[in-house]
């Protein structure tokens, strides 16, 4: 298998630390989105949204959509992070709100502080951020993890965004239990090697 990642992206750090902390060595190409390697047609052909990460399988198939893949990865072994039950249900679920509310709400900071997108209105957005960083936080309340009681794919989906959070000042300083929760995470070293303390622009 290769996969094909873009390592400042949060989605391409999702499929890095699967397979960094589950050992995989799956092979990785670098695909340089600064550079408009996303359009090129080869790339088009592995995945025609133009974006990453995508994983190329044994059997010449393709696989795009970031939690998709790191539950594909973790089909490679037996291990807690993708639990052979009905867990996998209630990650899943975590997975959706992630690419449908979370990471939509996280992006106008990422968009003001990284592409320096002045028309974004950080008023608004936080406003809008409040009601998914409330739901987070609540759920976190007396527990480790999202789901269960160890670290799964559901963690490593929702968190990802969250390697961005102190540079794009994302407004989530009255929400302890996200901050506890992300200390956990971000004291495993493989996170650390592959979220290296980010420099706002």
């Amino acid at each position: 298998m290769k996969l094909h990642v873009f390592s400042p992206s949060p989605n391409s750090r999702k499929a890095l630390f699967v397979t960094g902390y589950l050992g995989l060595g799956v092979e990785t190409e670098q695909v340089d989105l600064a550079l408009g390697d996303q359009k090129g047609a080869g790339f088009l052909a592995l995945n025609p949204n133009g974006r990453v990460p995508v994983l190329e399988q044994d059997d010449g198939s393709t696989l795009w959509e970031s939690n998709a893949i790191v539950n594909r990865l973790c089909a490679e072994v037996d291990t807690a992070l993708w639990p052979k039950s009905n867990q996998r249900y209630d990650i899943m679920r975590w997975q959706f709100w992630e690419s449908c509310h979370w990471t939509p709400a996280c992006s106008p900071f990422i968009a003001h502080h990284f592409f320096g997108n002045q028309d974004v209105d950080l008023g608004a957005a936080a406003s809008q951020m409040e009601p998914f960083a409330k739901v987070l936080d609540d759920h976190l309340s007396g527990r480790g993890w999202l789901s269960g009681t160890g670290m799964t794919t559901a963690d490593i989906s929702v968190a990802a965004i969250l390697c961005y959070r102190e540079a794009c000042q994302y407004p989530l300083q009255a929400h302890d239990n996200i901050a506890r929760w992300m200390d956990r995470i971000e004291a495993i070293d493989v996170w650390q090697k592959i979220n290296p303390v980010p420099e706002a622009a």
